[in-house]
């Protein structure tokens, strides 16, 4: 900053601009008393491995931090294989594993009944995994003006998911029924489970 550039300032500025450049007068024995009182304060008694100990921070890009973790978990998963790779030592607690239902062959289909109340439609009919979620397989008859649609389908003992297809087009899960989980065509579709003598 120039002299000129000070004198175009405010006056309160100048001020402070002279208050920067005036030198500082520093009394010699204030120095040294000031080194002196330093060489006296003891030194922190650091022990041989502490500053392994002490917090520091760690910026990593995304990227390595990803690395980071999929190295970590495949440390884990690979300890963990070879840690239990003959299998549960002699008083270590085995963990049960459900084997899926194993249904036997003598169990006869049952069968179910599906109702919808649509007033308006002029035809419905039930798809499901049981029939290939084919429209023209099950179609539903109604009786009466009140818009009540039923069909009896047999099926094979265990949990089938179905939804209602209302003109041929409109699918629509079963308003009686739990919700199957999001089947990743953009369709709800509700779950009946079938039992079995054996169930």
């Amino acid at each position: 900053m120039t002299e000129d550039d000070v004198t175009s300032l405010d006056p309160y500025v100048q001020w402070i601009v002279a208050e920067a450049r005036r030198p500082v007068d520093i009394d010699a024995s204030a120095r040294r008393r000031l080194l002196e009182a330093l060489r006296e304060e003891p030194q922190p008694h650091r022990r041989r491995f502490e500053w392994l100990l002490e917090p520091r921070r760690l910026v990593l890009p995304p990227i390595a931090a990803a690395a980071l973790a999929a190295g970590l978990v495949g440390i884990g998963v690979i300890s963990g294989l070879l840690i239990n790779r003959d299998g549960p030592q002699a008083g270590q607690p085995r963990a049960e594993v459900a084997a899926p239902p194993q249904l036997p062959g003598s169990i006869a289909p049952r069968a179910v009944k599906f109702v919808l109340i649509a007033p308006q439609a002029a035809r419905v009919s039930v798809v499901g995994d049981f029939n290939r979620w084919d429209v023209a397989a099950n179609p539903m008859t109604t009786q009466g003006k009140d818009g009540t649609w039923t069909i009896f389908v047999p099926l094979e003992p265990g949990l089938h998911t179905y939804s209602f297809v209302v003109d041929g087009t409109h699918f629509m899960p079963d308003p009686a029924a739990p919700l199957a989980p999001d089947d990743g065509y953009g369709h709800k579709s509700s779950v009946v489970l079938v039992g079995g003598s054996a169930l």
